[in-house]
């Protein structure tokens, strides 16, 4: 049975998770209940229970520590404005406890294994499925990389994300709760929003270099229109020098800064290269 309690997702009894036998189970036993200790080093991976699911991509065993699944952004407040409506992320929880929530899953740790907060991140697997994959096929995250990610770790997210794009699934989808709640937005008539998570297409018209960083302009006027800024890494990745006339997409946090500006870390947020 399933209880909603401060916006989780919880079962009515609580399981103590499993660990794989083994040396490491020790460890990770010490490091669950410590929750702020350092993750071990290496790959590693262990097997827990799933207890409760705060958000759409969280989740939390029975003694209270909690997995992040990277590289995934299920809805949520902006990062200046409170969110007045939580439905949609009450939502995308209960979407991820309908895969995960009672079940002992498998954690394969990524690196690093914890955040600043000492949560631990790492892919989870359930019946052979990986839950970030299909939480995305749902349509109730889109993929959003973290710095240092590579692109084989977000090409199968990528894949199920045009998939749940091109299915209309969840949030993607007309009607499910507010038309384009999940939506790509034209770069040259951005209508998307600031201090936000947003994914943009375009093709860009001029690039500049200002500093360390290559600006892509997608608009008549930089002063107001939608502008991109690589970061030096990200220009060392992608191997490219021309951007003009080409045809991107991009993903990535948008801010105010002479108009609409997303800032480039990382080489997969761009796609079209």
């Amino acid at each position: 049975m399933q209880y909603y309690r401060d916006g989780l997702v919880r079962q009515s009894r609580l399981s103590r998770r499993t660990f794989v036998a083994g040396g490491l189970a020790g460890a990770f036993a010490m490091n669950f209940r410590a929750g702020h200790a350092a993750s071990p080093e290496g790959p590693s991976s262990f097997l827990a229970r799933i207890a409760a699911v705060p958000d759409g991509r969280t989740l939390r065993t029975g003694d209270g520590a909690d997995i992040i699944l990277p590289h995934i952004l299920p809805p949520g407040p902006d990062r200046h404005e409170p969110m007045e409506d939580l439905t949609p992320v009450r939502l995308a929880a209960r979407a991820l406890a309908d895969l995960a929530l009672g079940r002992e899953v498998r954690v394969d740790l990524a690196s690093p294994g914890q955040d600043r907060h000492g949560r631990w991140r790492g892919s989870v697997v359930v019946d052979g499925r990986d839950v970030a994959v299909e939480t995305v096929l749902m349509g109730m995250a889109r993929v959003f990389p973290e710095p240092g990610a590579t692109p084989a770790e977000v090409a199968p997210l990528l894949a199920a994300e045009r998939a749940a794009r091109d299915g209309a699934a969840g949030f993607w989808g007309p009607g499910f709760w507010g038309d384009g709640y999940f939506a790509v937005h034209d770069a040259a008539a951005y209508g998307g929003g600031m201090d936000r998570f947003e994914i943009v297409a375009g093709a860009a018209r001029r690039q500049s270099r200002i500093g360390d960083r290559l600006h892509l302009e997608f608009g008549d006027d930089w002063r107001d229109d939608f502008t991109a800024g690589l970061s030096r890494r990200a220009q060392r990745a992608v191997e490219v020098e021309d951007f003009e006339g080409r045809a991107l997409t991009l993903r990535g946090w948008v801010r105010h800064w002479n108009g609409p500006f997303m800032e480039i870390e990382e080489a997969v947020q761009i796609e079209g290269l």
